[in-house]
């Protein structure tokens, strides 16, 4: 697939798209009984998602095999970057940074690293310290949709620069949205902490530092259903400052620091990030 082709559309999506009219539909115009619907069973797991092997990352190199770094395309106006090769530095590290950059396509440019293949059902997890610029966002999520010929589905780690002490938990299934906004006890932006979520046919949980903060309901709505990327990214926008917060330039540059992404099979199988 040609890389202008590939735009990883990511939690900035969440906030313009938001949840389908249908989920709006109330009990009484659909002519069903508020209690019975309430009662309503959880819709029975799909089958599992069989993906690559489990791999533990720490960039220490920059593993080509495993990892593409996105170069030479923007996903959209409403992002005020495009993505750029110089902004993902692998050198024990990865460190993802958004700095003015006039090129032919955006004035500011960032960083974004995505696996090669899809992946199924599994634990992800990553160690990472957020950027600190208003208006940017630090993600570690997953993802595929129309650019990969495939249905929107996605599951999100994403963290504002403009609320260092909040994580936004976010999954798309089939396009639709639900998210939960989960408050910290530190500063995202002043060290490295972990974040995980562990995506099954029956549940879907995310962890920050090892324990368990939120878990999504598939009564809501349907757990994401397709194998999808591997992403972690920062970028900003000035279209969506409603949710992101207004863009300063005057704080660029601003970098985003993961020291480790890994993917295993399940939660009891994982080999944490340290």
């Amino acid at each position: 697939m040609a890389d202008k082709t590939v735009f990883t559309v990511l939690g900035a999506m969440a906030a313009v798209v938001g949840v389908s009219a249908g989920a709006f539909i109330s009990f009484a115009s659909a002519g069903v009984n508020e209690t019975e619907a309430m009662a309503a069973p959880i819709p029975k797991p799909g089958p599992r998602l069989e993906g690559p092997g489990p791999f533990h990352e720490t960039f220490d190199s920059y593993n080509k095999k495993l990892w593409r770094i996105s170069d030479g395309w923007r996903n959209g106006d409403w992002t005020v970057n495009d993505w750029r090769r110089s902004q993902a530095k692998i050198d024990g590290e990865l460190t993802l940074k958004l700095d003015k950059n006039k090129t032919d396509i955006a004035e500011f440019s960032g960083g974004e690293i995505q696996t090669h293949k899809k992946y199924g059902h599994g634990y992800f997890e990553t160690r990472m310290q957020a950027a600190k610029a208003p208006g940017s966002v630090s993600a570690f999520f997953t993802y595929t949709g129309p650019p990969f010929k495939d249905l929107w589905n996605e599951i999100d780690v994403e963290i504002l620069g403009n609320k260092p002490r909040e994580v936004m938990f976010t999954y798309f299934t089939d396009g639709e949205k639900r998210e939960h906004i989960h408050q910290l006890p530190f500063d995202t932006t002043e060290g490295m902490h972990t974040y995980a979520f562990d995506w099954q046919p029956g549940h879907l949980r995310w962890y920050v530092d090892g324990e368990m903060v939120h878990e999504a309901s598939a009564a809501e709505l349907p757990l994401p259903r397709s194998q999808q990327k591997i992403m972690a990214s920062l970028w900003a926008s000035t279209t969506l400052d409603e949710w992101v917060g207004r863009f300063d330039p005057e704080a660029l540059p601003s970098s985003a620091k993961i020291s480790c992404i890994t993917y295993a099979k399940d939660y009891a199988s994982r080999i944490p990030c340290e």
